[in-house]
C-alpha cells in the first residue's frame, strides 16, 4: 500500500483504475461454449458463490440455501484450481480438507460444467498431437507455445504440461484482451487529444490519471473499449476505482 501512495495524481487531475471481472474465468466460458458457465455470467450472480450452490449435493450433501462464506471459499480455490492445473493434493491443502474431498469437489464442479472439461480435454489432445498450446482471439488461433515437457518421461514435468495445455489459452487469451484494449485506449487518447494518460497496466487493470472535469467520460469511453468485443456471448465487466493515490482508491 505504501509503495502505490508513491502515485499520486498531479494537481487538478485524478487517478482512475479499470480493471476485468473473473477474466479468466469468463474466457474460459467463451472458449468452451459452456451453456452453463455462461449462463451464470449473463444472470450476473457471483460466479463463486453460484458454483458452490451448483455442487452443494454432490460436494458437501447440503441444500444450496445452506451454503457458507467457506462453501463459497472452497468453490473459489477449485475454480481458478481447474484453470491453473492444480494438483488435487494441492488444491486439498488450500482449502483444508483432504485430497479425497477436494477429488470429489473438484468432480462436482466438472460435473456442472461438462462443456468446459471436454473442452480441457481437447487442449490436452492437440498439445499431445501437434506439441504446442495456443491462445485464440476471435474465435481462431494466435499465439503459439511450444509444450515439448508434454512427452516427458517424468510424472511432474509431463503433468505441468498437460495443466498448461488448457492453461495457455485462457491465461494467454485473458492476457490479450488486455493488450488489445490498452492499445485501443492509446489509440483513442492519442488520437482525440484527450486529456488523459496511461500511467501503468496491473494483471488485468489498467491505471490513467485524467483531468478531473474528464473524469466521467474517460470512464464511460475506456469501459466501452476494454469490453466491446466479440466474447461469445459471455458479458465482459470491468469494476472501476478512483481516486488522488493509488493505494487509496475508492471503488465506484
Amino acid at each position: 500500500m505504501m509503495a502505490r501512495n508513491c502515485f499520486v495524481a498531479e494537481r487538478n487531475s485524478i487517478l482512475i483504475q479499470l480493471d476485468y471481472s473473473q477474466l479468466e474465468l469468463r474466457v474460459a466460458a467463451m472458449l468452451s461454449n459452456d451453456t452453463n458457465m455462461i449462463d451464470v455470467f449473463k444472470s450476473g450472480e457471483d460466479y463463486h458463490t453460484k458454483t458452490a450452490q451448483l455442487i452443494s449435493h454432490q460436494a458437501w450433501g447440503i441444500p444450496p440455501e445452506e451454503i457458507t462464506k467457506e462453501h463459497r471459499t472452497a468453490a473459489k480455490a477449485v475454480n481458478f484450481g481447474l484453470l491453473y492445473g492444480m494438483a488435487t493434493s494441492t488444491l486439498g491443502k488450500n482449502i483444508g480438507c483432504t485430497t479425497k474431498e477436494a477429488s470429489k469437489i473438484q468432480q462436482a464442479v466438472f460435473g456442472n460444467f461438462p462443456n468446459l472439461k471436454k473442452w480441457c480435454d481437447s487442449q490436452l489432445r492437440i498439445a499431445r498431437n501437434e506439441g504446442n498450446a495456443y491462445s485464440y482471439w476471435k474465435g481462431k488461433r494466435a499465439r503459439v507455445r511450444p509444450m515439448f515437457r508434454i512427452a516427458d518421461q517424468d510424472d511432474k514435468t509431463r503433468s505441468r504440461a498437460e495443466h498448461g495445455s488448457w492453461n495457455t489459452p485462457i491465461q494467454g487469451s485473458a492476457s490479450d484482451f488486455c493488450l488489445a484494449s490498452l492499445a485501443r485506449c492509446v489509440e483513442w487518447i492519442v488520437n482525440s487529444k484527450f486529456p488523459a494518460k496511461l500511467v501503468l497496466t496491473v494483471h488485468d487493470s489498467l491505471l490513467f490519471e485524467v483531468e478531473e472535469s474528464k473524469s466521467d467520460e474517460l470512464l464511460s469511453t475506456v469501459r466501452e473499449l476494454m469490453t466491446d468485443w466479440p466474447s461469445n456471448g459471455v458479458p465482459i465487466v470491468v469494476d472501476s476505482e478512483i481516486g488522488y493515490k493509488w493505494g487509496e482508491l475508492k471503488e465506484i
